[in-house]
């Protein structure tokens, strides 16, 4: 069932990821707009400072609203329109009307509504001459700041050399007024920097908890998605294995009947053909069924220490002879004493089927070596094999069931494609791993890694 639980892992990772990336859109494009909304709030009141000089605009006096209702005129923004005096009266200012600061026409203009406008109060403005020389400070109302602090921000400023920018949560704007003196308005948003700050992290922490909770209801709708595939993935086991079962009952008496017969008709040819397709078929049923059980999770292992070398070495010794008669050279290089954790008799079958593979996938001619020593903490067996090798995209296929890399040759080589995937599934029930290496037109090499205890 490790498929399925493959499956169910992919289907919670596809649904983490996809809300990640939707989560963290929303949340930094909410984060990015208030930001952005902030500082162009702040911009435009350093703006509105520096057209006034310095000053935030007084409501207008009775007397200037009369006279313009009288000629037809609406409230206008530049202060030397109403004929305000050349000195702004700030200490009035800041004490008549404290929360009415703008008119609608004026509020609407910069685009900040007057309860906006009223929580940006702590702002100063200073005059600089040519020469860098502080000439005048501008406020409205008590500054905490000393004429020391404001020196060395106006000489940071001058360093830096930007229209508009921030110093240590204090925004500035800098503007060339008359005679090349400058007008540099401060505003400082420091209580704002600390609640956008705030606001940072209260959407990282909902930004984790989003990806918590999302995790937490994958679970049991990818255990709900995965159920039709489990269920038919189970029906589909037990199927192989029922039919199994039920195959090797005629195939043992189609066995036993051409003993008989190949008694009575001796040197028929038909006979001969029909037992050397039943011994493929047994051993097609054998294939199938150990896969079933090892899917089932039916087929123990007896794990014990035992000779990994003398394993590898009556393994392979009978291929000696299958490989002379074929033409080819099998040569053993087997480190002695190596001791193993594992099932013999399943990594025997592993040994197996790799050099039985290599043997049979090789041209007349070939060389085959067969290797087993101790690297690290892994006991390695490679069995390497000169030949036409294996394309690079094919070295992963070739250890699904059923598949054969060259079709043209299955029916001369036999088998159905299973022996390497029963040779992986053998490796990792021994928590080791079988892979495959090759250079097409050359060599073609796999190796079984696996611990040194289990």
């Amino acid at each position: 069932m490790k498929v399925i639980k493959q499956l169910q892992i992919k289907f919670i990772l596809s649904i983490v990821i996809v809300e990640m990336f939707v989560f963290a859109g929303v949340i930094l494009s909410l984060n990015m707009m208030i930001t952005h909304r902030e500082r162009n709030e702040a911009r435009m009141f350093l703006e509105m400072l520096a057209e006034n000089d310095g000053h935030r605009p007084r409501p207008p006096r009775p007397e200037d609203m009369e006279r313009l209702a009288k000629n037809g005129q609406n409230f206008p923004r530049d202060k030397a329109q109403l004929g305000f005096e050349s000195e702004f009266d700030a200490t009035t200012s800041a004490t008549q009307n404290s929360s009415h600061f703008f008119f609608d026409n004026t509020s609407s203009l910069l685009g900040l509504t007057h309860d906006k406008q009223a929580g940006l109060r702590n702002y100063f403005a200073v005059k600089i001459a040519p020469t860098g020389e502080l000439k005048e400070v501008i406020q409205d109302f008590p500054l905490s700041y000393t004429d020391e602090e404001i020196a060395t921000l106006v000489s940071r400023i001058f360093q830096e050399e930007k229209r508009y920018g921030t110093i240590d949560g204090v925004m500035y704007s800098v503007t060339t007024i008359d005679s090349g003196n400058k007008l540099i308005c401060f505003l400082n948003c420091n209580a704002e920097l600390k609640t956008l700050y705030k606001f940072y992290i209260y959407s990282i922490l909902v930004y984790i908890s989003c990806l918590v909770i999302s995790l937490i209801i994958s679970l049991p709708v990818s255990a709900f998605m995965v159920r039709p595939i489990r269920e038919a993935f189970i029906k589909q086991k037990q199927f192989i294995a029922d039919a199994g079962h039920e195959l090797k009952t005629p195939i043992a008496v189609i066995s036993a009947n051409l003993d008989v017969l190949e008694n009575e008709i001796k040197g028929n040819k038909w006979l001969e053909y029909i037992k050397a397709e039943n011994t493929r078929m047994g051993e097609l049923v054998k294939d199938l069924l150990y896969l079933a059980k090892n899917d089932a999770g039916r087929n123990p292992l007896n794990f014990s220490d035992f000779d990994f070398s003398n394993a590898v070495e009556n393994s392979i010794l009978p291929f000696e002879v299958v490989a002379f008669e074929s033409g080819k050279r099998l040569t053993l290089d087997i480190q002695p004493g190596i001791i193993c954790t594992g099932d013999e008799k399943s990594l025997k079958q592993v040994f197996i089927i790799l050099v039985d593979n290599a043997i049979k996938n090789s041209e007349s001619g070939a060389k085959i070596t067969v290797r087993a020593f101790v690297e690290g903490q892994k006991i390695l067996f490679k069995v390497h094999n000169t030949g036409a090798g294996i394309p690079k995209e094919e070295l992963e296929k070739i250890f699904l069931r059923f598949y054969r890399s060259d079709y043209s040759r299955a029916r001369k080589t036999g088998g159905y494609g299973l022996g390497l995937a029963i040779a992986r599934a053998i490796a990792t029930d021994h928590g080791g791993t079988l892979t495959a290496n090759s250079e097409v037109g050359k060599w073609a090499e796999f190796t079984l890694a696996l611990p040194r205890k289990k």
